[in-house]
């Protein structure tokens, strides 16, 4: 059974109490404090090991401690430090705090070491306390106590590449011939309950690359609907994306339908997904069905098509080569991010303030048209610079009163600087009537700091 997430209660080692001693020995008979300090208690540590393949560890034996600091002993002496309780997890972990979900540690690499819980200090033997004024201490300090608390382990697996389908797609069957991982399959959707890891070993090359079978989405994944929402977050590192869909329709569904609800699932789950670069595989294509509904697919969806069926296996090398190119080839190969997604509304907000352009789909013009569209809009240019009188007076007389301050204010502190024009405004570009999606092409929106009067505008 594959576990992916557990709640363990971990608690570091207590420090050693000091000790109090004094040398007796003979001839001696005041020898003087020799009180020794007690250990330090073992820490609590996170070790990345790639040997380690899940969580299942901490699922049945989730309350561990390490070992407590023994206390001092005579003779000046020192306690031995408590062991340290070493906790191996597999590459890709992240330790989360329980109640607050604060990012407290993260593994990815083998070997990789994290101090999850400091133990604790030990505590100090009359020797330390002795003086001139004071040659006879009975005065100790007790060990610390050691750091504890419950933390959430989740796996999230690291793989180069994400299989993200509908149930019944097929991807537990490719799975099985591309790698030597076996999931489990079976005519009913759901099959898959865990994800599946296996490796495409590629002997020519001397090297491999990893692949991961989550369970299937359906829609509502992203509201914790069907297995998707718990799983998902395994393709979160995966470099590449690869879309299984079932081009026959064999589940009494559209394939168009069901790729563009994985695209929406993805993208309202999390952005990561949605930028990351995408694979289409068009499965089943040994159906009848299945050709003309791939022609009708691609002239809805621009992305790169694969068709392979896993029954017969045909396409099957083809993908191969392909993955080595997408995942381990030249970059300039490589399948690129998708354009980000703007809604309408938000895009036609973000003409008014920046001068990036937002284009539309264009339409084609009817002869004569564009004689007439341009003359309208040298109508409507021309109404626009005609203010009506009242107001174009009070505006010029707000636009000389703020002249005004600004040449006392510049005077007065002694600067003179002259006033810039301001940018000409961007306008949304629009030369039809049809429009189907909109992409910004401008700066990221955290880096326009738009005030929220511009943006209802």
């Amino acid at each position: 059974m594959f576990i992916d997430e557990a709640k363990v209660v971990l608690k570091s080692g207590d420090g050693g109490h000091g000790c109090v001693s004094f040398r007796r020995e003979k001839f001696i008979p005041k020898g003087g404090p020799d009180g020794g300090n007690g250990g330090k208690g073992g820490d609590v540590i996170l070790v990345c090991d790639r040997n380690e393949g899940d969580l299942q560890a901490y699922r049945w034996q989730p309350h561990r401690r390490a070992r407590n600091g023994a206390p001092g002993m005579g003779r000046q002496c020192a306690g031995p430090d408590g062991d340290d309780l070493i906790l191996p997890v597999p590459p890709g972990t992240q330790v989360l705090e329980e109640g607050t979900h604060r990012l407290v540690a993260e593994l990815t690499e083998h070997g990789e070491r994290v101090v999850l819980l400091a133990g604790g200090k030990g505590g100090l033997g009359n020797m330390n306390f002795k003086s001139s004024v004071n040659q006879a201490p009975r005065r100790t300090t007790p060990g610390y106590p050691g750091e504890e608390g419950s933390f959430r382990i989740v796996l999230k697996t690291i793989a180069d590449i994400g299989l993200v389908g509908y149930p019944n797609a097929g991807k537990s069957t490719l799975t099985n011939l591309l790698t030597a991982a076996r999931p489990k399959m079976a005519p009913y959707p759901f099959t898959t309950l865990h994800v599946n890891v296996g490796v495409i070993d590629y002997a020519d090359r001397f090297d491999r690359i990893v692949m991961a079978d989550i369970p299937g989405l359906i829609e509502g994944a992203h509201e914790n609907r069907g297995l998707g929402h718990q799983f998902l977050r395994h393709v979160e590192r995966c470099s590449l994306l690869v879309f299984i869909i079932d081009m026959a329709g064999s589940e009494n569904r559209e394939p168009w339908d069901d790729h563009r609800i994985l695209e929406r699932e993805l993208r309202l789950y999390s952005p990561i997904l949605a930028a990351k670069p995408r694979i289409i595989v068009a499965n089943k294509m040994d159906l009848p069905a299945a050709a003309a509904k791939l022609k009708k697919f691609q002239e809805r969806v621009k992305d790169l098509v694969i068709p392979i069926s896993c029954y017969s296996q045909e396409g099957i090398q083809e993908f191969r080569e392909k993955l080595w190119a997408a995942v381990k080839g030249p970059v300039e190969q490589r399948p690129k991010s998708p354009a980000p997604y703007v809604e309408p509304a938000v895009a036609k907000r973000l003409a008014k303030v920046h001068p990036a352009k937002v284009v539309a789909a264009k339409a084609k013009a009817k002869p004569g048209e564009e004689g007439r569209q341009a003359g309208r809009q040298e109508s409507r240019q021309e109404s626009q610079a005609r203010p009506q009188a009242g107001q174009g007076r009070r505006q010029e007389a707000a636009c000389e009163e703020g002249r005004q301050a600004g040449r006392e204010a510049a005077s007065a502190q002694g600067r003179g600087q002259e006033e810039g024009r301001p940018g000409e405004e961007g306008g949304l570009e629009v030369a039809g009537e049809e429009e189907v999606s909109y992409f910004f092409s401008g700066p990221p929106l955290s880096s326009l700091n738009l005030r929220d009067s511009e943006l209802r505008q």
